[in-house]
């Protein structure tokens, strides 16, 4: 689905750190994306856009509040590793895990690049899965359909190993703070897809939705290990 490719990105810059650069191509992605989708899909995106516009000009304050939600406030944690249990034994294998789909694909972050985050971080995850749905049209155009079911096989395997094992619950708890519209609007067309990715692929997403465990954790942008 083409739309899914503006979705992943707009997804993707909404969770990444507020600026100028990441918001301009925020804005040309809904663009991009207009009249591509329907019903609750397309309303919420609508909602969203809306909410976008409005706080167009005011990235100072969202630079503070992503801070205070996924950072120096500690509210959220935007890193999948942190829902893991045994933290210290099982984190370094599922971040080479990680690593090794982004590998697989040729997707990596110039090491020059500001605000680098670490592989299991939110905006990271869902670049990929943006990357890996351009992957599979670009190879349908093609008519490649070998490769195509390939990078179907691995977006699946992504789903079903990282993001969805995750995604749902991250969204739950944005929904429960009181934060800002922009974060509880991008939230909802993450759990929206997320849904509809299950839907897609014929998986059940009440085994995703789980309350997971999170231990208080020593700040966000300091990671060593980053994508």
């Amino acid at each position: 689905m083409v739309g899914f490719i503006h979705l992943y990105k707009i997804l993707s810059l909404g969770f990444a750190y507020p600026e100028e650069q990441n918001w301009a191509l925020i804005e040309k992605q809904l663009t991009m994306s207009t009249d591509l989708f329907a019903g609750e899909l397309a309303k919420r995106i609508e909602q969203f856009s809306i909410c976008f516009s409005e706080n167009r000009n005011s990235i100072d304050r969202m630079q503070s509040e992503y801070l205070a939600i996924f950072d120096v406030g500690r509210k959220i944690s935007p890193y999948e590793t942190e829902y893991i249990t045994e933290k210290i034994s099982r984190k370094p294998f599922e971040l080479a895990d990680i690593g090794g789909f982004y590998t697989a694909f040729g997707f990596g972050v110039h090491e020059t690049r500001r605000n680098k985050e670490a592989p299991d971080h939110i905006s990271i995850e869902l670049e990929f899965m943006a990357i890996l749905e351009w992957k599979v049209e670009y190879a349908r155009e093609k008519k490649e359909n070998e490769n195509a079911e390939i990078v179907r096989a691995a977006k699946l395997k992504f789903l079903e190993d990282h993001l969805l094992k995750w995604g749902l619950f991250f969204c739950k708890q944005i929904n429960d703070l009181e934060v800002d519209d922009f974060y509880k609007r991008l939230v909802q067309i993450l759990e929206l897809v997320l849904q509809m990715e299950c839907e897609r692929y014929g998986l059940d997403p009440s085994l995703f939705g789980e309350e997971l465990q999170l231990d208080p954790f020593n700040g966000v942008r300091d990671e060593e290990l980053t994508c």
